[in-house]
C-alpha cells in the first residue's frame, strides 16, 4: 500500500488524543470566564446563588451604604441584574418564588444590591412584592431578618441617606400611596408598612417613610378627589387650610389644595380649592388667608387661615406680612382683624425689611421711606408730607441761633427748647410737629438741616409725594430768613421765617461700618456684621455664647410678655429683670454677661428676636460661616410653655418648643 494514503497507527492515534485532551484542559477557563462576563448573564445570577456567600459586600446597618461585589461570580451578578441583562433579572426574581429558602434569600441579597445600585427592575421588584403579596396586619412586608424587603429602605435616615435604589423607591411611592387609600386591604399592605415604618428602625420619626406616609398621603389623595381622604383629613386636622397642610407637611410645594370643612360638624365633608404659598408658614397662613372662601371662614375657626394669622401675628398689617413673608409680592391682603375671621382687604406694597438694599424710594418694613445718603448716614422719611407750617411764629425777627447746615437734630432740639418755655417767638412750627412725630414707633423724627434735604430732592421722584415746590429744612439764614429747598429745581434760599411752606420730616441711622461693608465681614472691633433689619445694622459675636435653656430649665413657665418679634432689646430689659419662680432665664442673662464684660467694647448685647434671627442671622449664615447645625434660641416668647428657635440645620425650623430645653445662644447688638 502506498504510505501517502497509509493511516494513523494505534500509538499515533493515542497521541492525538492526549494533545487534544490537554488543548482542551487549557482552553476550559478561558471559555467559562468569557461566558461569565459576556454571554451567560443567568449562568452569573445562578453561580452566585449557589456560592451563598454575601460577606464584604452585603449591607445591613441600616445606613443604605451597600457595595458591588469585588469579584465574580457576585460582582456579575449584581451588574447584569442592575442593568436587566438578557434573563439575569427575570432569573434572579424566579429563584426568589421557586428557590429553596436559602436560595431564595441569596437572590433577594443580590435584587437589594442591585437596587442600591440603581437597578429600576429591582427595585420595583420590591415595591410590587409588598404591594401584591403583603399582609393586611403587621408585619405587613417586613422579612424582620436580612434586610431583604422594601422595609429596609423606608427606615433609612431621609438626611443622610445615600441609596440611589431609595431615591427611586420613594419616588415611585410618592405617586402610589395616595392611590392606595381606597384600596382592598391586601393591596394597602405597602400603605400600612409604610405608615409602621414612621416610628421604626434606627431613625424613627425622620425616615424616608416619614416624607411619604401620613399625612401627606391624605392630603395628595384627598387633592386627587378621593372623598374618603378628605374625610381623614378633616378628622385629623390635616388640610382645613394651608397652614395646617404646611404644618402637617414640612415639604409640601406651592400650589393649589383642596380644603377640607364641614357644614354639619364632620358628617359631610365638603371641600373648596385655594391656592397656597408653602414658602414658611407664616407665608401659608397669609397667602391661605388672601384667597380663603366664604365656607373656609363660616365652618373652619380657629382653624382658618386667617384666624391663624391673627394668633400669630402674620398678617395684622402690611409690614407684617413683608417681615413674615420677606417675598411676598405687592397685591391686596387680607389683613387679619380681632374680630376674627373677619379680615379687611388691603393693598400692601412690597416691603423689603433690607430696604437699604434696593435703592431710595423702597418701602421699608417698618413703613417708613428710605430716602438715600448723606455724610455716612442712610436716610428715612414718611411716605407723605407732614403739612405745611410757618418756620416760626408772627413776628420773629431775631437770630435764634440755630445755624448747622448738617445737624438737623441739633437743630430741631434746639428750636424745641426755645418752644418751651417758649420764647417771644415760640413756637417754632416745623421744627415742632417732626419733634413731636411718632410715625412708625419712632420718636426721632426731626426737620433736615440745609444739606440733609440733598437726598430728600435728589431722590423725590422715587420716594413720591412730594411738592413741587419749596420745603422748610431747620437751617437759619438770619433774623428774619430760614432756609428752603425747592423739590423742582434743587434750589436752596432763605424765605420768610413767617411764609407758610410744606414740612417733610426724616430720621437717620449710621451707615454700616466700613471695615465691614458686607454680611459676614469681620469689623474693626472684633464682631461680625450681619446685615441690615429695619432701618439698623446688626452685629453678632464671632461664635455663640453658649447652650441655655430659655428660663431655669426647672419649670415650663409663665407668661413673661416677652413677645416683640422685631427688637429683642425690649424682651431682654424683660427677662433679665424678672425675679419670679421661672427665672433666671438663662438664654438672656447669658447675653447679659457680654454686657458685664464690656464684650468687644459694647454693653448693648441682647438675645436676638424672632425676626432678627429669621431675615438676617439666619438669613446670611452662610456668610457669616460660624453657625453650628444646630437650634439656636430667640427672645421671643410663643406661650407659657413655649418660646421660639431658629433651626440651623438642614430642617431651618421657625417654631417653637419647651423653654426648658436647652439650645444654642448666639447674641447681637445693632446700630
Amino acid at each position: 500500500m502506498n504510505s501517502r494514503y497509509k493511516g494513523f497507527t494505534l500509538m499515533e492515534m493515542m497521541i492525538s488524543m492526549v494533545v487534544i485532551s490537554i488543548l482542551m484542559a487549557v482552553s476550559a477557563p478561558l471559555i467559562t470566564k468569557f461566558s461569565m462576563l459576556k454571554t451567560g448573564v443567568n449562568q452569573n445570577v445562578t453561580k452566585c446563588i449557589n456560592n451563598n456567600i454575601s460577606t464584604g459586600w452585603y449591607n445591613t446597618d441600616g445606613q443604605g451604604a451597600t457595595i458591588l461585589p469585588t469579584t465574580d461570580p457576585c460582582r456579575s451578578a449584581v451588574v447584569d441584574v442592575q442593568n436587566d441583562r438578557n434573563k439575569a433579572l427575570s432569573s434572579a426574581i424566579s429563584t426568589t418564588e421557586h428557590g429553596s429558602s436559602a436560595q431564595q434569600i441569596m437572590a433577594k441579597k443580590i435584587l437589594r444590591t442591585a437596587c442600591d445600585q440603581g437597578g429600576a427592575g429591582a427595585c420595583d421588584y420590591f415595591i410590587n412584592t409588598c404591594w401584591l403579596n403583603g399582609h393586611d396586619v403587621a408585619p405587613y412586608c417586613d422579612d424582620a431578618a436580612d434586610y431583604t424587603d422594601i422595609t429596609y429602605y423606608l427606615q433609612l435616615n431621609r438626611v443622610t441617606y445615600a441609596n440611589s435604589g431609595a431615591d427611586y423607591i420613594a419616588s415611585q411611592l410618592k405617586t402610589i400611596l395616595p392611590k392606595m387609600v381606597t384600596n382592598s386591604d391586601n393591596e394597602k399592605a405597602i400603605l400600612e408598612e409604610a405608615k409602621n415604618d414612621i416610628t421604626s428602625g434606627t431613625s424613627p420619626n425622620n425616615n424616608i417613610a416619614t416624607n411619604l406616609v401620613k399625612p401627606l398621603i391624605y392630603i395628595q389623595a384627598c387633592n386627587e378627589g378621593i372623598q374618603d381622604a378628605c374625610d381623614y383629613a378633616y378628622a385629623n386636622n390635616y388640610n382645613k387650610s394651608c397652614y395646617q397642610v404646611k404644618t402637617n407637611w414640612e415639604l409640601a410645594p406651592t400650589q393649589t389644595y383642596k380644603l377640607t370643612y364641614s357644614t354639619n360638624g364632620g358628617t359631610t365633608v365638603n371641600t373648596e380649592t385655594v391656592n397656597c404659598n408653602m414658602t414658611n408658614l407664616p407665608s401659608a397662613a397669609i397667602s391661605g388667608c388672601k384667597n380663603i372662601t366664604a365656607n373656609q371662614l363660616t365652618y373652619n375657626p380657629p382653624n382658618d387661615d386667617c384666624t391663624v394669622g391673627w394668633n400669630n401675628d402674620y398678617n395684622k398689617s402690611c409690614v407684617q406680612i413683608a417681615l413674615n413673608w420677606t417675598n411676598a409680592q405687592a397685591d391686596t391682603y387680607n389683613l387679619s382683624t380681632s374680630n376674627v375671621p373677619t379680615y379687611i382687604p388691603t393693598a400692601c406694597s412690597e416691603a423689603n425689611p433690607a430696604c437699604v438694599t434696593n435703592g431710595p424710594g423702597s418701602i421699608c418694613a417698618d413703613g417708613t421711606v428710605y430716602a438715600g445718603d448723606y455724610n455716612g448716614h442712610h436716610y428715612y422719611t414718611t411716605p407723605t408730607e407732614q403739612g405745611m407750617y410757618s418756620w416760626g411764629t408772627n413776628p420773629n425777627t431775631t437770630n435764634t441761633g440755630v445755624f448747622d447746615p448738617d445737624n438737623g437734630t441739633n437743630n430741631t432740639n434746639l428750636l424745641h427748647n426755645l418752644t418751651n418755655p417758649p420764647d417771644p417767638y415760640a413756637p417754632y412750627k416745623a421744627a415742632e410737629v417732626c419733634y413731636n412725630a411718632t410715625d412708625f414707633g419712632y420718636n426721632d423724627w426731626y426737620l433736615p438741616a440745609r444739606y440733609e434735604s440733598a437726598p430728600l430732592y435728589l431722590n423725590n421722584a422715587a420716594i413720591g409725594n412730594f411738592n413741587i415746590s419749596y420745603y422748610w429744612t431747620s437751617t437759619e439764614s438770619n433774623s428774619i430768613y430760614a432756609v428752603t429747598k425747592h423739590m423742582g429745581t434743587g434750589g436752596q434760599g432763605g424765605l420768610d421765617k413767617q411764609g407758610i411752606y410744606n414740612v417733610r420730616c426724616v430720621r437717620q441711622k449710621l451707615a454700616v461700618d466700613g471695615t465691614c461693608p458686607n454680611p459676614g465681614d469681620t469689623c474693626a472691633d472684633g464682631t461680625k456684621y450681619v446685615g441690615p433689619y429695619l432701618t439698623y445694622y446688626l452685629f453678632t459675636t464671632p461664635l455663640d455664647k453658649g447652650r441655655y435653656s430659655w428660663n431655669n430649665g426647672n419649670i415650663i413657665g409663665t407668661y413673661t410678655n416677652a413677645h416683640d418679634a422685631n427688637y429683642g432689646m425690649n424682651n431682654h430689659n424683660i427677662l433679665t429683670t424678672l425675679a419670679d419662680d421661672f427665672a433666671p432665664y438663662n438664654a438672656a442673662l447669658a447675653c447679659k454677661a457680654l454686657n458685664d464684660a464690656n464684650t468687644h467694647g459694647h454693653t448693648d448685647w441682647y438675645l436676638p428676636a424672632r425676626y432678627e434671627m429669621t431675615y438676617t442671622l439666619h438669613a446670611n449664615r452662610v456668610a457669616i460661616g460660624t453657625f453650628p447645625a444646630v437650634s439656636h434660641w430667640t427672645s421671643t416668647e410663643n406661650s407659657r410653655s413655649n418660646a421660639y428657635y431658629r433651626g440651623f440645620d438642614v430642617n431651618n425650623y421657625d417654631t417653637a418648643t419647651s423653654k426648658t430645653t436647652a439650645l444654642r445662644v448666639r447674641c447681637i447688638r445693632r446700630d
